[in-house]
This record gives C-alpha cells, sequence and structure tokens, in this order.
C-alpha cells in the first residue's frame, strides 16, 4: 500500500514537473515586446493628419513586376496603407507589414513622403531575441531612401553584427513597401 502511494507521489510530480516545462516553452516564444501601438506609430509620423485607410490590390502581373523591383518576393497580394493628409494636403503613405526574420515575427510601420522617399520606419513588435533587434539609428539610416537607392545592408547599409537576418529583412520591407507606393500609390 505505501509503494503505491508513493508511485503515485512520484508520477504526479513528474506530470507537474512536465506541465510546467510545456507551460515553459509555451512562455518562451510569446515573449517578445511590442514597442508602439499603431495608432501612435501613425500619430507620431504623420502628427495633425487625418488619415484614411487605403487598400492596394495587387493583381499576378503586378505581385511579379513588384517582386523583380523590389527584389524580395511579395507573399501576398493585398496590402493596407494609410493615406496622411494634413489641410487636404497629401502628407504621404505608411503601412504595416508583419515578416518572420528568423523564426520569429517583426511588425514594422514603413512611412513614404508624398515626393516617394522613406519618411520613417518604425519597430512595432519584435519576438525575436533582444540581441537581434535593430536599434533606432540604424532605422534611421533608411530615411531619405527612395526606389532609385539601394539600401542593401552590408554594402550600403552599414552591417549589424549578429542581426544579419534583421537587417535584410527590414531593408526588404523597406524595398517592397517603396515599390509599391510608386507602382500603386
Amino acid at each position: 500500500m505505501r509503494m503505491r502511494l508513493i508511485i503515485k507521489k512520484v508520477a504526479r510530480i513528474r506530470v507537474l514537473a512536465l506541465a510546467a516545462t510545456l507551460g515553459t516553452l509555451v512562455i518562451i516564444p510569446l515573449a517578445g515586446r511590442v514597442y508602439e501601438k499603431p495608432e501612435e506609430a501613425l500619430q507620431a509620423v504623420f502628427p495633425g493628419s487625418q488619415t484614411s485607410r487605403k487598400p492596394v490590390y495587387l493583381s499576378k502581373e503586378e505581385q511579379k513586376t513588384l517582386s523583380q523591383q523590389s527584389g524580395k518576393e511579395l507573399k501576398g497580394r493585398f496590402y493596407t496603407f494609410y493615406e496622411a493628409r494634413k489641410n487636404g494636403q497629401l502628407q504621404g503613405y505608411g503601412t504595416f507589414v508583419t515578416e518572420v526574420v528568423r523564426t520569429k515575427e517583426q511588425t514594422l510601420f514603413v512611412a513614404v513622403d508624398a515626393s516617394g522617399k522613406v519618411k520613417d520606419v518604425r519597430l512595432i513588435s519584435f519576438y525575436e531575441p533582444q540581441e537581434y533587434r535593430p536599434p533606432d539609428r540604424w532605422l534611421a539610416l533608411l530615411v531619405g531612401k527612395s526606389m532609385s537607392d539601394s539600401v542593401q545592408p552590408g554594402k550600403d547599409l552599414p552591417a549589424m553584427s549578429g542581426a544579419s537576418l534583421t537587417a535584410r529583412t527590414t531593408s526588404d520591407i523597406t524595398r517592397m513597401v517603396l515599390a509599391i507606393v510608386k507602382m500603386k500609390l
């Protein structure tokens, strides 16, 4: 009888240990960081502007063309942009793009001014380890770039030591947004 109680107790401890381990495994992937709410990013980049949604639909041909122009395969054919106007004047466009960097996602807000140049690139959320996070000063190097500018990390932009996939993904997203704005907006 006593042996059965000991076996049940050991089995219960093993089940609790397994549950605790699984709980940790479930929590770790969710441990990321949201840096800014989308509404805050829109207000910070386009202060005092009225923003409205601008859905962008791409045909298969446009998707293929934009993939070639941006140097990045566009996975989708539908994008939601935000048009910002202040006193009736176009201030620019912005969109939120979520992509997998290595194994987890990052969300960027890329804003393009009325002349077709990058106005701002903001990190909205980042779920990779923090050492792979792009610094704000590196993101600021993308400001002022247009489709005619190359934004290749390690060549045109400084490489981010230990975060080359983040740098590549971020620059690819920026070029993709510039290409869509140039073609569709």
